[in-house]
């Protein structure tokens, strides 16, 4: 991979998401600032957050921006240039959040195992209950398909109205949880390496790595991986999960994305750089 941009914000990244169609890249920092880039690395935008955050989203279409509270229970609607639009009151904090690829609506996981759904306009559409407080969140583009994946291994698909379609466990750790346009999900495991379902959900297939994984992403088409692990190193993969090629980090990931084709990756990492690689396919 061939670094495009690299750039660095003041405090330890927590967070990054990735609008693809516009190729922004929303980050958050321990100071509870947020910042927008373009597919350059300029700064499009940058303010305070309202509160400090559990986790943050936006649109593919860079039409919008989610975030969710930590210490004071909230979900809020950012404009493009981060100005408020609005903001909703919640009983427990946040602790996941995911914003539907056109921005249509926005879901929120709290810390009392409520699952919220919301519109653009912050109205409630449906809540439902989960055995555990869900820690990561991912809608599916092609699909009205919602996934969730809680503490030691629980993932969850989620229909239309909040109906559970689908249930699993694994006796494993999950660190973060990507989705393809499909439906795949890949969830990164740290020590078990990857866990992939099909878009129907279980039974899921194992794909084992050589060190620890906090951090996965997928392209649209599902075909292409990009993984981090606890040496501080990125992989590009091909769907099997074969390291293509590699790149070494100064510090930890906070937060990975893909671009749709596969054709550049973005990673945060906890020391404030956020760096823009053009992948193998681009070049």
């Amino acid at each position: 991979m061939r670094l495009l941009w690299s750039q660095t914000v003041p405090a330890s990244l927590r967070g990054l998401s990735l609008a693809r169609e516009r190729e922004t890249v929303l980050v958050w920092n321990s100071a509870h600032e947020l910042y927008v880039f373009n597919h350059a690395g300029v700064i499009q935008a940058q303010r305070p957050a309202p509160v400090p955050l559990a986790s943050a989203g936006c649109a593919e279409d860079g039409s919008g921006y989610a975030i969710g509270g930590s210490t004071e229970p909230m979900v809020g609607w950012l404009a493009p240039d981060l100005a408020p639009r609005w903001q909703r009151a919640l009983t427990q904090r946040v602790t996941a959040l995911a914003v539907e690829s056109l921005g249509r609506l926005i879901a929120v996981a709290d810390a009392g195992a409520t699952l919220h759904l919301f519109d653009h306009r912050g109205r409630t559409v449906w809540r439902a209950t989960t055995p555990r407080p869900l820690l990561h969140l991912a809608f599916v583009p092609e699909k009205p398909l919602l996934l969730g994946a809680a503490d030691f291994g629980l993932v969850l698909g989620f229909g239309a109205s909040g109906e559970c379609l689908w249930r699993d466990g694994l006796v494993a750790h999950v660190g973060s949880l990507a989705v393809a346009g499909d439906g795949t999900a890949l969830l990164a495991c740290f020590g078990d390496g990857l866990y992939r379902y099909g878009p129907e959900g279980p039974p899921q297939e194992r794909i084992a790595l050589d060190s620890a994984c906090p951090h996965a992403a997928l392209s649209y088409a599902g075909d292409c991986l990009l993984t981090t692990d606890r040496a501080n190193r990125a992989f590009l993969r091909d769907s099997k999960g074969v390291a293509l090629h590699s790149v070494r980090l100064d510090s930890a990931s906070a937060g990975i994305a893909l671009g749709a084709l596969g054709d550049y990756a973005v990673i945060g990492l906890t020391n404030g750089t956020i760096l823009r690689f053009a992948s193998e396919r681009s070049l």
